[in-house]
């Protein structure tokens, strides 16, 4: 199998994304979203030792100062700047903070989630291509064109049929972008940081690009 055309290094950043097998509609369904997005959520740490379906078997006290770890960002291996999921694929900005961060974060949220998914449905096997693709993001200009190519997704593709409704699509940071808070999974500075930390002019960016963007993506499949 070739390797990768090129390293993930350390302190750069890279658009990040994968498929299901067959097309297989994985995040069309609710449930599913939520298990991953728990996936993303806890093992973005590298102080994420116990797998997650055993952290409730912990008790109270000691769940509580490994979840104070978890949480810190300085055992981050990871630093998600954006994410979407569509229903046969995901899309994530992230910056790598470790050697080796951004394959074992992909890794162990796909193997957790394929553990999860087998075992619902009492199946086996993978459920995501095995090779995730990359794309360095070297400029501020590609960041900030990546990020609002993925948060255009559910809009270009046709799950959201008005552009106003963007924000309400639930698996994906843009609404981290549009409405802030301390809850959001996504490190959103550095990208607003490009637009003077001003969501109104971000919002505006992304939609202004809206209707261009859902015509490239039809135009895309009209040719298949």
């Amino acid at each position: 199998m070739p390797g990768r055309p090129h390293p993930l290094i350390t302190g750069e950043i890279y658009h990040i994304y994968n498929k299901t097998i067959n097309k297989n509609k994985l995040f069309s369904v609710d449930f599913n979203c939520e298990k991953f997005m728990e996936d993303i959520w806890y093992y973005r740490s590298f102080a994420s030792l116990i797998k997650l379906s055993n952290l409730n078997k912990l008790n109270v006290e000691f769940r509580k100062s490994y979840l104070d770890k978890i949480v810190c960002k300085d055992s981050f291996r990871v630093s998600i700047l954006t994410y979407t999921l569509m229903p046969t694929h995901y899309h994530f900005i992230l910056k790598q903070n470790q050697d080796n961060g951004i394959s074992n974060f992909i890794s162990l949220i796909q193997n957790s989630f394929t553990r999860f998914y087998n075992i619902k449905n009492n199946s086996n096997g993978p459920v995501f291509l095995h090779r995730f693709k990359s794309k360095p993001i070297t400029t501020e200009e590609q960041l900030k064109h990546t990020s609002r190519y993925i948060h255009l997704n559910p809009y270009s593709s046709g799950l959201i049929k008005d552009i106003s409704d963007l924000g309400e699509y639930p698996w994906s940071s843009y609404k981290d972008f549009i409405y802030p808070s301390k809850e959001n999974i996504c490190e959103t500075n550095q990208i607003l940081a490009l637009f003077n930390n001003d969501y109104f002019r971000y919002k505006k960016f992304v939609v202004g690009n809206a209707d261009y963007q859902k015509t490239l993506e039809m135009c895309k499949y009209a040719e298949k």
